[in-house]
């Protein structure tokens, strides 16, 4: 899904304010029920106008999907500055990078949270699917960059350890959420963040995780 082509004719400045004002509507409620009418309220505009820089709201969502894809890319590249050596150095990495995404980018990092949480429908499709699909596509790349270098085991499929990596990633905030009762959907409302907990707690259950994977749990 794209913007019309009105959209893409504004100044910067007016097409962050609109995109601004969609995360937010996005981000504080499921897609049923996020409202077209209040984000065009909020941005002062006449529900015509609207329409021209999107077809509907289908659009719009994907439309902001993508622009916080590029902004946790961006925050990729500018934290991540040189890659390690070492694959579980880089996996701990992005953890961080994404921890630090999560607070510098706290409306962005809802909304990820609440596209994992859609259901299936006629006009998203099967959104978590595709969502993280991306992820996996961009890991295994990753995972085949270091099974040539030796480092990951070669008689096991690229895919599969894609997968293992990514579901460890997610099990660690999954873990964040229970181990400290942090309900990210009440927060996302009440603190207008997914968690209220230090760097430093979140990094050192993160090296656990990464050591999981790197050794697993024999003793």
């Amino acid at each position: 899904m794209v913007a019309l082509k009105t959209f893409e004719n504004l100044n910067e400045e007016r097409k962050l304010e609109i995109i601004q004002a969609s995360l937010e509507e996005f981000a504080m409620n499921e897609y049923g029920t996020a409202s077209l009418s209040n984000i065009i309220k909020k941005l002062g505009l006449a529900k015509g106008s609207f329409y021209r820089y999107f077809e509907n709201k289908q659009s719009l969502f994907f439309y902001v999907l993508d622009h916080c894809i590029n902004l946790r890319i961006e925050n990729d590249k500018n934290y991540i500055t040189e890659e390690p050596e070492d694959f579980f150095d880089l996996m701990l990495l992005h953890i961080q990078s994404k921890i630090r995404f999560d607070q510098t980018q706290p409306l962005a990092s809802i909304f990820f949270y609440n596209v994992l949480q859609e259901r299936n429908s006629e006009e998203l499709g099967n959104i978590r699917y595709i969502s993280k699909q991306k992820g996996l596509d961009i890991l295994e790349m990753t995972v085949d960059e270091f099974i040539k270098k030796g480092q990951l085991r070669t008689d096991m499929d690229a895919k599969l350890i894609a997968w293992s990596v990514f579901e460890s990633v997610m099990s660690f905030m999954n873990y964040i959420e229970h181990r400290f009762q942090q309900d990210f959907g009440k927060n996302s409302k009440t603190l207008g963040k997914l968690y209220d907990m230090p760097e430093h707690e979140l990094m050192d259950i993160a090296q656990q995780f990464v050591e999981i994977q790197k050794h697993g749990v024999s003793n």
